[in-house]
């Protein structure tokens, strides 16, 4: 189970490790953990910055195992995501945390994963007026906006096939394996599972799956029961799931609860990583893992890739 630890403002790797023994060290000394496993969420400068320098990267490796900190997993963030239409920039950031990622894994580990929401869509939602007068200009606006979107959604899935390659070539260059969670969000393309399974329909299932939340299935109107369903029936999985506090939102609570069962239940059981959004929730996971009956779930390996950091 892997803590996301934000630092989208640090520009460089001094500031960085600055920041980790100012957040991260002190947490890790108070849960009295030997190792903790953090997801970082790196500037795009940043990245960019470590994909371009194999020094840097074995120097932040080596840094982080001084502080008894590991990276398993890479989170991205709304905020990070390339802006409205810069689907170009979206797949070579995408690629370089990939980079940068296989060169941070432990040594024991050979297998990582990258949490990503898609660009904002450039096609504006539209709402029609009701009045008659404004009828006909309102279905031509619609028209134009669908065809913008189906533009958008070729250029995507061309993308994700691309990305597939991108990821097996370092995988065949370093010998570890770095697959990519695509998460649902809000003015993308991406709404829901029935989306991902399009999105990914020309993609590598091996190396691009999906990413689910609680508050993410909540605001698609899925259970976690039906978006499995719909992602196994596409040969597609579940890379990452994400956790959150979710104080008095008892409703919030029950979706996280049944989508730890559904993902992580049963003999077809599978799940790369697990995130939380900080220290301080991971008591709050730890106690919905065991609400369904999951107690150390985050400790041990999922079937057939790696181990769950």
């Amino acid at each position: 189970m892997a803590t996301v630890v934000s630092v989208e403002n640090v520009k460089d790797v001094r500031a960085l490790l600055k920041t980790l023994d100012a957040r991260v060290v002190p947490q890790r000394q108070r849960l009295f953990a030997d190792v903790l496993s953090v997801s970082l969420r790196l500037s795009p400068i940043l990245a960019t910055t470590l994909a371009s320098s194999l020094g840097l990267r074995r120097r932040l490796r080596h840094e982080l195992a001084t502080r008894r900190l590991e990276v398993v997993t890479l989170d991205t963030g709304p905020d990070l995501t390339a802006p409205d239409g810069s689907w170009r920039t979206w797949w070579m950031q995408t690629l370089d945390l990939a980079r940068v990622l296989v060169d941070l894994l432990p040594e024991d580990s050979a297998h990582g994963s990258i949490s990503t929401t898609l660009p904002r869509s450039a096609a504006p939602a539209l709402t029609a007026t009701g009045d008659e007068a404004d009828a006909e200009t309102d279905t031509a606006a619609d028209e134009a906006r669908r065809e913008q979107r189906e533009r958008e959604w070729q250029v995507a899935t061309r993308l994700m096939a691309d990305l597939s390659g991108g990821l097996t070539e370092i995988a065949w260059h370093t010998g570890r394996l770095v697959r990519v969670a695509v998460e649902a969000a809000p003015k993308t393309l991406i709404t829901g599972s029935q989306d991902v399974v399009r999105l990914l329909e020309r993609a590598d299932p091996a190396r691009i799956g999906a990413c689910l939340s609680a508050a993410q299935l909540a605001d698609a109107k899925e259970s976690p029961a039906q978006a499995l369903t719909r992602l196994r029936r596409a040969r597609l999985s579940v890379v990452k799931l994400r956790l959150g506090h979710h104080g008095d939102d008892t409703d919030l609570g029950a979706v996280a609860r049944s989508m730890l069962a559904a993902v992580l239940g049963g003999v077809h059981a599978g799940c790369d990583h697990i995130e939380v959004g900080g220290t301080e929730e991971l008591d709050a996971a730890r106690d919905e893992l065991s609400a369904v009956g999951l107690d150390g779930a985050a400790d041990r390996p999922m079937p057939g890739v790696g181990r769950a950091g």
